[in-house]
């Protein structure tokens, strides 16, 4: 009977983790080999839309290479192979923010060689042309930020108005419903500010986590403060004006700035930590020894503040400064970055 109760065991353990396993996939790569950092990305009509980036064509970095903004737009429909469109985006940008809503993907801000930048712009694929929609100009240039859509309200944090600037405590709020109305500044977090947090949804109210700033050490020297809080923010609707409520979460076991974003939403009660820059690869400065991303996966659940470590990536390079689309089902991690000026063009998916 005790060996019967011990196999018991087993094969109920076994099941609770093959439960709660994660399943990797990939769609083909974009059909550009050197892939691209900081793109926009979303899902028009059923079809997955990425759009701009960054990569550096002629060299890398250290051997002199300068960094290229891109303004062309790939497209794969469910079945088929990518493609790229005739249409270019109204200028080369990367490092904003892209959102799904209604069928229209919507990028907010972003940089290029040149500046940061304050357009809204929507675009549509309706099976045959791409259409673009307006939306209001942010309040300030911004870059290097995070957001997401909760309900019908488009909300961005943090980020900063040129390449050197200060991380920004800023919370902005488009009413999708209300574009009219323009963009309003809501109150901050109750923490720094910050550049590349990354960002969920779930059950109603807004996440935001980690990012980084510029900090001075005990020697005078600057270096990466890579944050490991968290926030929740939750809206509400009183008397006709909004009201909001920004709660501090458990702090995360390491950091994740520039990370993937949104954070995929796993078996309705989990978020999925995978890549960004943590304080250990933060120290690493010269960019032809990197080590590469940490490959660590930590889950974050919303209902209990907790945290779980979840293993590691062993065979898919971590990454940095990309999109996370849910589509299909699945949660694709959009390119991005592998090491400092080397960049992926593999598109992959867990669910």
């Amino acid at each position: 009977m005790k060996y019967f109760l011990i196999i018991v065991m087993m094969m109920v353990v076994e099941a609770a983790v093959a439960q709660t396993a994660l399943k990797w996939n990939a769609l083909p790569d974009l059909p550009d080999e050197r892939g691209f950092a900081g793109m926009y990305a979303g899902v028009s009509h059923g079809a997955l839309l990425c759009l701009g980036g960054a990569n550096f064509p002629d060299g890398y970095p250290w051997d002199g290479g300068f960094k290229k903004w891109y303004d062309g737009i790939y497209l794969l429909e469910q079945g088929r192979s990518w493609k790229k469109l005739p249409q270019k985006m109204e200028t080369a940008a990367g490092y904003g923010v892209s959102v799904s809503y209604q069928n229209k993907v919507i990028l907010i801000g972003g940089s290029n060689a040149s500046e940061h930048l304050s357009r809204v712009m929507g675009y549509e694929w309706d099976g045959a042309a791409l259409l673009q929609h307006q939306y209001p100009s942010l309040p300030f240039a911004l870059a290097n930020m995070s957001g997401a859509v909760l309900e019908d309200l488009l909300i961005v944090v943090g980020g900063n108005v040129s390449p050197t600037g200060p991380g920004l405590a800023k919370c902005l709020v488009l009413d999708l419903k209300d574009i009219q109305a323009g963009w309003t500044e809501m109150e901050p977090w109750p923490g720094p500010g910050r550049i590349f947090p990354v960002c969920a949804t779930f059950e109603g109210a807004f996440y935001m986590f980690s990012g980084e700033a510029t900090a001075i050490n005990s020697k005078g020297n600057s270096y990466r403060l890579i944050h490991q809080d968290g926030y929740r923010l939750s809206i509400r609707h009183l008397a006709g004006r909004r009201s909001v409520h920004w709660e501090k979460l458990a702090a995360m076991p390491r950091g994740m700035s520039a990370g993937g974003s949104l954070l995929p939403v796993l078996k309705g009660d989990r978020f999925l930590f995978w890549g960004g820059v943590d304080a250990v690869t933060a120290q690493h400065k010269t960019p032809s020894s990197h080590p590469g991303i940490t490959n660590d996966l930590l889950y974050y659940f919303p209902n209990t503040d907790s945290w779980e470590f979840a293993g590691r990536q062993q065979r898919i390079p971590a990454r940095v400064t990309l999109p996370v689309v849910h589509w299909q089902n699945q949660w694709f991690y959009i390119s991005g970055e592998i090491k400092p000026g080397i960049r992926t063009p593999a598109i992959t998916g867990v669910y």
